[in-house]
């Protein structure tokens, strides 16, 4: 189970680092990036867990909706990363 959650990880970091600008940028600009991705990446996982905590532990109803919060938002950033991916190759 480790193994597949740090595989599932280590994907959507690639995913979302896809947004992060390679070229025509400073380096202040990239490092801004990698820390917005950053936050937002372990944001979304924070929020994803809480819903699971809700569902599972507290059996509320409530608690899908910050799962379905986290999964909507985390589709949306990895399609926003392969269109800005592929606008700049």
């Amino acid at each position: 189970m480790d193994i597949i959650i740090e595989v599932l990880l280590s994907v959507y970091m690639e995913f979302m680092f896809l947004i992060v600008p390679e070229e025509k940028c400073t380096k202040k600009h990239k490092i801004i990036s990698i820390i917005i991705a950053c936050i937002t990446t372990f944001g979304l996982m924070a929020l994803a867990f809480w819903g699971m905590y809700l569902i599972f532990e507290e059996n509320k109803e409530i608690g899908y909706l910050p799962l379905m919060s986290a999964i909507v938002l985390s589709i949306g950033q990895i399609v926003a990363g392969i269109l800005l991916y592929n606008k700049r190759h």
